[in-house]
């Protein structure tokens, strides 16, 4: 599934959401990982910040991915987006 975005902001923010649910993370667990408070991850996936490069490094590797990654707009495992499109995510880690 590829999907289109308006701009790379918004790139950013799905992608940082769509691979937290690749790795079954809370937002919670995400922000642990990447030594965030879960308040600013809960404000980036909404769109309220925008991380800066050593946030969006911190991020990645808490995610296991490349930086990069979070700027690529690639296919889209589309039982995962259907998970997003849901809203709360359970069985989390």
């Amino acid at each position: 599934m590829r999907i289109e975005f308006n701009n790379l902001r918004d790139l950013l923010i799905f992608n940082i959401k769509y691979y937290r649910y690749v790795n079954n993370y809370s937002q919670e667990k995400l922000a642990e990982l990447s030594k965030l408070s879960p308040r600013y991850i809960t404000d980036v996936e909404r769109g309220l910040h925008c991380p800066t490069i050593p946030k969006i490094e911190s991020i990645a590797t808490s995610l296991n991915i490349e930086p990069y990654q979070l700027f690529v707009n690639v296919e889209r495992d589309s039982e995962i987006v259907n998970k997003m499109k849901q809203g709360r995510q359970y069985n989390q880690k």
